[in-house]
C-alpha cells in the first residue's frame, strides 16, 4: 500500500533524498551513486543518516502537534458550561 503525503505514517520513505555533498559542498542527490560535481561516491550510511535526520524532524513535528493539542483542550474546559433555565432550581 502506498501512502499520499499528507497520510503520513512516519514510516522513513519518503524523506529529503537532496542533501550536501561532504567532500565539495555541491547539491546532490542521495539516490545517485555519486556528486555530480566531484565524483565523491554517495554511501548508505550518508543515506541514513539523511532518514535519521528526517524521521527526528517529523518527531518533533509530532510532539509539538501534540502539545497544542493538549493546550487546545485545555482552552475548551476552562470555558464555563452554559446554565439552561430548565436545570435551574425552582425558585418558590
Amino acid at each position: 500500500m502506498t501512502f499520499a503525503c499528507t497520510d503520513c505514517s512516519r514510516c522513513g520513505k519518503c524523506y529529503d533524498k537532496h542533501g550536501v555533498c561532504a567532500a565539495c559542498g555541491g547539491a546532490i542527490n542521495l539516490l545517485d551513486d555519486a556528486c555530480p560535481a566531484c565524483g565523491e561516491l554517495i554511501t548508505d550510511a550518508m543515506r541514513e543518516r539523511a532518514k535519521q535526520a528526517y524521521l527526528e524532524q517529523k518527531k518533533a513535528e509530532h510532539a509539538r502537534i501534540l502539545e497544542l493539542a493538549a493546550a487546545a483542550k485545555a482552552r475548551r474546559e476552562e470555558r464555563p458550561a452554559p446554565v439552561y433555565p430548565w436545570d435551574e432550581p425552582a425558585q418558590p
